[in-house]
This record gives C-alpha cells, sequence and structure tokens, in this order.
C-alpha cells in the first residue's frame, strides 16, 4: 500500500511515522508537504503527531487551515471514502478541521504529560482496533498538553451509537478510572472514528511503538490494521 505522511512544519512525529511505516512494515511511503495540493495518489493519509505551527495560536488551528487539507477533506468524504489517520497533534487537526467531530482542549492537569499509559478497545470492528482482541490492554506512550477529548451531549450520543468510540484509557489491569486518565478526557476517549469508519483520530504515539528495540509494539497492531 501507499501511505501519505504530511508534513506540517514543527511535526515531530514525521520521521517517527516513516520509520514505523517504511523500514519497520516496508510499505510504500511518500511525504506530502502541508503546503501542496497533490496527494500522490496514496491509499492512507497520516497525520503525524508533534506541535504543527508551534501549537500557536492552539494545537491543530494553523495545519487545519493548509492546502493539503483541502485535498484530504476531498479524499476522506463519503465518495471518495479515502482512509485518513491523525494521531496526537494529527488528532487535533482532524477535529479542528472538522473531518471528525468533538475538540481537544488542555489537560485538566494544565501541564504538558509524556508517559506511558494504558488504553483497551471499545470497538474492535474498525480498520485501526481489528487486530486488537477485546478486553486487550495496550501500553502506548503519550506526550501532550491538549489531549483532553471533550464534546456536547449529542455528539456524545452519536459517538456511543454509532460505536465511534475505538480505544478508551483504563489501568494496567484494564479498569476504566478517573485515575487511570491521563488528560481528563470525557468517558476516557483515547481514540475516535467518524460514522464512516475511514477517519481515525488516536492521541496515544503509536508510530513510537513499533520496535522491539524499544519493548514495545504495540503500535503495530492499530497501524498493520491498515494494510488489508
Amino acid at each position: 500500500m501507499k501511505f501519505g505522511i504530511v508534513n506540517f512544519p514543527g511535526s515531530s512525529g514525521f520521521s517517527d511515522a516513516v520509520y514505523a511505516l517504511h523500514y519497520v512494515m516496508e510499505q510504500d511511503v511518500v511525504e506530502l508537504w502541508h503546503g501542496n495540493t497533490d496527494l500522490q495518489g496514496v491509499d492512507v493519509v497520516i497525520l503525524p503527531s508533534g506541535s504543527s505551527f508551534g501549537d500557536l495560536p492552539s494545537p491543530g488551528i494553523t495545519a487545519a487551515k493548509s492546502p493539503i487539507m483541502t485535498s484530504i477533506k476531498k479524499f476522506a468524504d463519503a465518495n471518495n471514502n479515502g482512509i485518513v489517520l491523525g494521531i496526537g497533534n494529527g488528532f487535533q487537526i482532524l477535529c479542528q478541521a472538522g473531518l471528525l467531530k468533538g475538540r481537544l482542549n488542555p489537560n485538566r492537569s494544565g501541564i504538558f504529560t509524556g508517559k506511558n499509559i494504558f488504553v483497551k478497545p471499545d470497538n474492535t470492528n474498525t480498520l485501526l482496533t481489528k487486530l486488537i482482541r477485546k478486553e486487550q490492554v495496550l501500553q502506548l506512550p503519550i506526550a501532550h498538553s491538549s489531549g483532553c477529548f471533550e464534546a456536547d451531549s449529542e455528539t456524545m450520543r452519536e459517538l456511543h451509537q454509532n460505536g465511534q468510540i475505538l480505544l478508551r484509557y483504563c489501568s494496567e489491569d484494564g479498569k476504566i478510572t478517573a485515575d487511570s486518565n491521563p488528560n481528563g478526557s470525557i468517558d476516557n476517549i483515547a481514540a475516535i472514528c467518524n460514522y464512516s469508519r475511514n477517519v481515525f483520530g488516536v492521541m496515544a504515539c503509536i508510530e513510537r511503538a513499533v520496535d522491539p528495540d524499544l519493548g514495545n509494539v504495540n503500535g503495530l497492531l492499530m497501524l498493520q490494521g491498515f494494510l488489508d
């Protein structure tokens, strides 16, 4: 498959995404510069983690207005049904661009959080989660200051009703508690998708959990789901 990874100024996760998809998963990868509009015939678009445009004026806002996003919106619409994955800041960008509902607000702690956390699947019937077993607990790294997912009551009703909540923060033994929530996200939400299940947002840096030399390959369980 051909993956296009969008490179925004400040996207520190760009190189990590290239490493994961090209060198570990041995897929065809191309750079999609944010100022261009040509998606180069890719099958999947990845918006990587990292503070695009320095998170100014707030995470995702400036990147969401980049020329490449016009093409990504057309790529992802109901007719084209192109697959889009936003990781970390990429999740924030997708929300700011209206491709995913809800918003990612500053962590309730008020500080940047960088550590390993645990998640479990809420829906295993999507490309992002289909290789994860029900009730399986995954350890993944996070690194963000604005990862608190929030949405109005109507949006939350839709997300629950349509199975659009994909991952939830949990404890190491799989319990979904307030203490296991690293940023204060409503309902411990860690990943969602759109209604058509072709646009995905995950807050954890899954592209940094693909190498056995680093002791964690849980990210591969999600990235490999897109290969089919």
